[in-house]
């Protein structure tokens, strides 16, 4: 078979095929159009990403990561706005599920994240049959957006096995995040390159919203500042928390390089989200772990952050002060207000208007009716509008025992390294309850939906493992050593 082979390639049959499917491509590409072109890449990309998804599964994470943080700068950069982002990261876990699948990695259904999650997924379909809901489409193509959010969850979990893996998850994330914020601060510095400018300034709406307090809010790799403020308040505290737990040099090198770029970028988004979920995450940090060195320099960072803040300052840092302004912002103001007026329509239906019903389907499909037109500027309004006050009393019902779940997986694990893993994932699951309230967080943002369950996988993980069974532990994510190889084992 091996001489068949190199005589096939020596000899004059594959060029010519290359040439005549090249000449097909071009012919096909004359009579259809560039889909034609979109589907052969498309197709190739299948293929190789169900390879490797198949053949190493560890590598999952970083095809999701990637394709969320880089997709909207090759859109932006290339021109290519007609390729919808949310079906390219749908399809793309399409295809790890089922690579998981057939691999007999999938699993976490039976641990307490999965069940909980599985019971959210049910109520969603239920109100697929809302007899409220004005658009049965809109509501379709709601609980399909929701699909990276709960698949996140199951590619963690199948995707994770060892401390080599979770390793891996962190360096790809943190390496996305430290370019992400560098090109934020290229951004600033240097100015948006021409694709960028074209971009904003595309639609009138859209720079009047990037272009606020006299300056152009940063969006890096993104298409919304908001979405680049969070990430890079959620990777930066995340780094700083690796940076406490890891020994190794280089890695608490990276951590710190990452920690500065991403907190230093996220000043020039203008994203007061971020600003907030920030000092938060700093705080949990230290409440969770009740270190002492670690309360110390928290405490050190929240005094610097708040003489900064608070002083005289101008521009950017002037205007990430606000987010601190509670009532006396005026945007602040206007939500509320907002809030107070739907309040009533919440209590009076108990299981909402349907899904779609309000926000940028709403506005599409509904445009004509108050609840369609009515902007909720947070995930927890737009909860509310949709599955009613059943829905978002289910969801914080949810939410905190998730949260509650984590904290005794970190007082059960003894293992240093599975302990820092805990608490970056119960850090960042904190940071992303609080960017809920003033942000329509699953809307905006594929990195952040993901990073939100994929949080809960980790856990649920380390959570299967028997802590009596393992070797005694070390303190750092060292690949070469002999605990990096132990499996954790599947709770389901």
């Amino acid at each position: 078979m091996s001489t068949r082979f190199y005589t096939l390639k020596d000899s004059w049959i594959v060029p010519c095929l290359l040439i005549l499917a090249n000449v097909g491509l071009l012919f096909l590409t004359n009579l259809f159009g560039i889909v034609i072109n979109v589907l052969v890449i498309g197709i190739i990309g299948f293929i190789s990403i169900f390879y490797f998804s198949y053949k190493y599964p560890r590598y999952n994470i970083f095809f999701l990561l990637g394709a969320a943080f880089l997709i909207p700068f090759f859109i932006k950069a290339f021109g290519l706005f007609g390729i919808p982002v949310g079906e390219a990261i749908q399809g793309l876990c399409f295809v790890i599920l089922l690579t998981l699948t057939l691999n007999g990695r999938i699993g976490g259904i039976k641990t307490l994240p999965g069940i909980l999650l599985c019971i959210w997924v049910f109520y969603l379909f239920l109100e697929l049959l809302n007899p409220s809901a004005t658009s049965r489409v809109a509501g379709a193509l709601a609980l399909r957006g929701y699909i990276p959010l709960i698949s996140a969850f199951f590619i963690v979990y199948g995707s994770t096995e060892t401390k080599s893996d979770v390793h891996l998850f962190y360096i790809a994330w943190f390496s996305l995040g430290l370019i992400c914020g560098m090109y934020g601060l290229y951004q600033e510095f240097a100015g948006l390159p021409g694709f960028d400018y074209a971009w904003a300034s595309s639609d009138e709406n859209l720079y009047g919203a990037l272009f606020t307090w006299g300056r152009l809010r940063k969006f890096s790799f993104f298409f919304s500042p908001s979405e680049f403020g969070m990430v890079m308040a959620i990777t930066g505290v995340a780094a700083f928390i690796i940076f406490f737990y890891e020994t190794k040099l280089r890695l608490r090198i990276l951590s710190a390089v990452t920690c500065v770029v991403c907190l230093w970028s996220m000043l020039y988004t203008g994203s007061r989200t971020a600003m907030v979920m920030l000092p938060l995450g700093m705080a949990i940090f230290a409440g969770i772990t009740l270190n002492r060195k670690v309360i110390i320099v928290v405490m050190c960072f929240m005094l610097a952050g708040t003489a900064v803040m608070f002083g005289p300052s101008s521009g950017a840092v002037y205007v990430m002060s606000t987010a601190f302004s509670g009532t006396d912002d005026p945007s602040m103001n206007v939500r509320l207000r907002n809030q107070q007026t739907i309040r009533a329509y919440i209590r009076a239906n108990p299981i909402g208007f349907g899904l779609g019903s309000t926000g940028y389907l709403g506005m599409k499909y509904s445009p004509h009716t108050f609840i369609g037109s009515f902007p909720p500027d947070s995930e927890y309004v737009k909860i509310g509008i949709e599955t009613g006050w059943v829905g978002l009393l289910l969801w914080c019902t949810l939410t905190a025992i998730l949260f509650g779940y984590g904290v005794s997986v970190y007082f059960k694990t003894r293992d240093p390294v599975w302990r820092s893993v805990v608490v970056i994932a119960l850090t960042v699951f904190f940071m992303m309850i609080v960017g809920l309230y003033p942000q329509e967080v699953f809307f905006i943002s594929q990195v952040l939906s993901f990073l939100y369950t994929a949080m809960l996988g980790l856990l649920a993980k380390i959570n299967g493992r028997v802590t009596a069974q393992e070797p005694k532990p070390k303190d750092s994510f060292d690949e070469t050593s002999e605990i990096d190889d132990v499996v954790l084992h599947d709770a389901s």
